[in-house]
């Protein structure tokens, strides 16, 4: 009776919400990142943010206090140009390819003095990102220095060495460099007594005496066609030839650095004996490779040189009407960093230590990124978890050295497993 008399009722259907809900949606790009544990983590976007979003979202994850010695790398360029996520360009203008994008968290500014380095998290991931560096070749290592550095890894990573619990050949599953020479890990011996954040920090005082340590390579020609790299590094600029240093001017020496299409320009500033300013020129792969070296100058130089980042210009009109590039450096100096890691850093942080994994680690080299996908630990964070303080081997570490030893092992042979089965399948 009342559904006759019932007046008929309006209906709407929203589109344009969908739309925009649809539009939003398919806004954001998939980000996958592979931190310096050798796990890849996912995160989402927005095309329309700028690149410093993605930066914060990355080190919110890792909780990262001392976050502008940094970066994000692009993986997903087909060239080998090293290339920089920009803070201040939208994502949309650097990541350009269908999604889903692939990103490496690096160590962009390495310190000349690890002391300098707050938290002890932050001198962890130095840690790993100069293993891998080593053992990926990136970073070229002597075998004398190899076999120290060696020895401060398997320290810090399962402590004090003990006939009855660490076996002959019981190194044969970890890679330390690439093709070593027959009988390595019969020198590899670890100090007794360290704990994990000594060992590392041992680590990083002889890793950073090495030639290449914090140089950032670029590929280029110099007047002669010949094939060199120009480095970049906290000291000045390096140019290399065989990996070998061919000359090096400091920061203090150059007066200018300009580029103009595919040529770098160095201008040094004259000597006693010279009448006019010296004018370097190199010959890079093409003009991207050209910005990218230079930018790489201007943020090493504005980073260790620097104690505050150049003010972005306030004239309107020399902002829109100047020519050439306006990128300027925009995050901490070192100066400041050091002080806020004073200020804020969290020295008494707690986290875990993730375990070797040399299969994955074998795979980054060829950034097999479906592999290394599957065999990750991101969805439960090793990092961030609450453990107990890593502290100096006492009773009760002694009598679990032999238990964490054989589940490290464990851990490998799973990883092999899991590998194997999804190879078949």
């Amino acid at each position: 009776m009342t559904a006759r008399f019932r007046l008929p009722a309006g209906r709407s259907y929203d589109v344009g919400a969908l739309e925009e809900a649809r539009e939003r949606q398919h806004a954001q790009v998939v980000c996958n990142v592979l931190l310096l544990d050798s796990t890849v983590q996912t995160f989402r976007a927005n095309k329309q943010d700028q690149g410093r979003i993605l930066l914060d979202v990355v080190y919110r994850h890792l909780e990262l206090t001392e976050r502008d010695y940094f970066g994000l790398q692009l993986a997903d360029d087909s060239s080998d140009i090293q290339r920089w996520l920009d803070p201040n360009k939208p994502i949309r203008k650097q990541l350009k390819r269908p999604s889903p994008h692939y990103l490496r968290f690096r160590v962009k500014f390495f310190v000349s003095d690890p002391s300098k380095l707050q938290e002890e998290y932050t001198r962890y991931l130095y840690f790993l990102q100069l293993k891998q560096d080593i053992l990926s070749g990136r970073l070229p290592c002597p075998q004398n220095t190899a076999v120290l550095l060696a020895s401060y890894a398997v320290q810090a990573e399962l402590g004090d060495y003990s006939h009855s619990e660490h076996l002959p050949g019981y190194l044969s599953e970890y890679s330390f460099i690439p093709n070593p020479p027959q009988d390595f890990e019969k020198e590899v011996t670890p100090d007794i007594g360290l704990t994990p954040a000594q060992s590392e920090f041992n680590y990083l005082n002889a890793a950073q005496t090495l030639e290449l340590y914090g140089v950032e390579l670029h590929y280029a020609l110099d007047h002669c066609n010949t094939e060199i790299y120009i480095g970049v590094l906290s000291a000045g600029i390096s140019v290399y030839k065989d990996r070998v240093r061919v000359n090096h001017f400091p920061w203090l020496k150059i007066v200018k650095i300009s580029f103009k299409s595919k040529q770098f320009f160095i201008q040094l500033r004259k000597e006693l004996t010279e009448n006019r300013e010296s004018l370097l020129g190199f010959n890079m792969m093409n003009y991207r490779a050209c910005k990218n070296l230079w930018k790489a100058c201007v943020e090493h130089h504005t980073f260790f040189r620097l104690e505050r980042p150049v003010p972005p210009e306030r004239n309107l009109f020399l902002h829109y009407f100047t020519l050439g590039s306006k990128f300027r450096y925009c995050g901490r100096t070192e100066v400041q960093s050091v002080q806020y890691g004073k200020e804020r850093g969290n020295k008494n942080r707690v986290f875990a230590r993730s375990p070797s994994k040399p299969l994955v680690r074998r795979l980054m080299s060829g950034l097999d990124w479906e592999t290394v996908s599957r065999n990750s630990l991101s969805d439960d964070r090793l990092e961030t978890q609450s453990l107990p303080n890593r502290s100096p081997p006492d009773s009760f570490t002694k009598v679990n050295l032999h238990y964490t030893f054989h589940l490290k092992r464990l851990q490998i042979y799973m990883y092999i497993f899991i590998d194997c089965i999804a190879f078949y399948l």
